[in-house]
């Protein structure tokens, strides 16, 4: 009897921290005017959000710790062969860029308790900074939601406790920002603030009107990522780990690295896409699989630069991109019929080499994230690809 009532107790208290979040997102954007002022401004309120806001962060660190029992991306799950049902799952985000969610997250908790306990006495610029961490952390869990909203081999547990999580903190943050706002503009209207700049009198007549969020927070974002970033370098991340920790799982939404499939080169392939199948894989070093005409491919680095160098052209010089695809597309695949042997597809594997390098060149020249775009060829957020 005393367990079911725990166990009972731990359900509700559990349903109750989106439920308190939601219910505090809605109060702040459908409550009368000078009640939503008081509300923003009630001590209770606001101790009552850090309350929430730090078990919510317990939450979510438990469920990234869990996370990490997860099958790493590529790694083949195991199902019973009596019930077909799964022994274990994927981990929804790449383990290896754990650091960057965690600090991340204590980022925009840290900055939620602050904004909340002590608003009135930050100054201009850190309010902004801390607002525009928060609207980082709501664009962060919106990745994540979808990243995992629907179908895939995850783990169930984490994946829900993750997903509870960053939702629940999500509305808390909507709510404060919301909050925020309207105690700005009741302290706008109380002191009778007038501008002679006309570009600041535009956007206090907008603000004003409700229709939409001041842009100051998003000309601040820049900045302020590139300072998380330099912060992550010390502790040896990547720059790019916010689009590698979603990109380098398995069976999710925006995940690259599919399970591993028997391999079937189909015969209308190119001769890269050949090479990065047949030759020897010490030589050719395969990363992972990949999308081509929604069929899975073998894909290696050298592959994944010339796609992205043509998606370069395709962008910058679109004609001169059409003429040279006409002539890939009518030569390469006879080219392709050819490399029949590991060592025929080593051979074309160094004749490219040169190629290559021109075309890192190239991309190193004229992109501001050259990595990025070569990682994200050949996967969901980018399936027209060509080689």
């Amino acid at each position: 009897m005393l367990g079911w009532l725990f166990a009972s107790l731990v359900i509700l208290l559990f349903l109750s921290i989106p439920a308190y979040a939601f219910i505090r997102t809605v109060r702040s954007f459908i409550g009368r005017k000078k009640d939503r002022n008081a509300k923003a401004g009630s001590v209770k309120s606001k101790t009552l959000d850090v309350y929430y806001s730090i078990f919510i962060y317990c939450l979510c660190l438990i469920g990234l710790e869990i996370n990490k029992s997860g099958l790493e991306a590529g790694e083949p799950l195991r199902i019973f062969e009596m019930t077909g049902d799964k022994a274990n799952g994927y981990a929804s985000l790449a383990n290896e860029h754990m650091l960057t969610v965690v600090v991340f997250v204590t980022l925009g908790v840290v900055s939620f308790w602050v904004i909340s306990l002590t608003q009135s006495g930050l100054s201009p610029i850190i309010y902004v900074g801390l607002s525009t961490i928060i609207i980082l952390n709501v664009l962060f869990a919106a990745a994540y939601l979808t990243h995992t909203s629907f179908s895939h081999d995850g783990q169930l547990f984490p994946v829900f406790l993750l997903q509870v999580s960053f939702l629940s903190l999500t509305f808390l943050y909507i709510a404060r920002l919301k909050d925020s706002l309207d105690e700005f503009l009741k302290n706008q209207q109380e002191k009778e603030i007038t501008y002679s700049n006309k570009l600041l009198l535009f956007f206090f007549r907008v603000t004003q009107h409700y229709q939409k969020m001041p842009r100051l927070w998003a000309i601040t974002l820049f900045p302020v990522l590139i300072i998380i970033q330099l912060i992550l370098v010390l502790f040896g991340q990547r720059p790019d780990s916010f689009i590698r920790v979603f990109l380098e799982t398995s069976s999710f939404n925006y995940s690259v690295i599919p399970a591993p499939k028997p391999e079937i080169v189909k015969g209308d392939g190119h001769y890269l896409c050949t090479v990065s199948a047949r030759g020897h894989k010490k030589l050719v070093k395969p990363v992972r699989s990949g999308i081509r005409k929604e069929s899975r491919i073998t894909v290696n680095r050298q592959l994944l630069i010339a796609n992205a160098f043509e998606n370069i052209m395709e962008q910058y010089i679109p004609k001169s991109h059409k003429i040279i695809r006409t002539f890939y597309d009518n030569y390469g695949y006879p080219i392709s019929k050819h490399i029949n042997s590991k060592w025929k597809a080593d051979a074309v594997y160094f004749l490219m080499k040169p190629v290559e390098l021109f075309f890192l060149l190239v991309l190193y020249t004229v992109d501001r994230k050259p990595e990025n775009r070569i990682h994200m060829q050949y996967s969901e957020l980018r399936t027209g690809t060509r080689f």
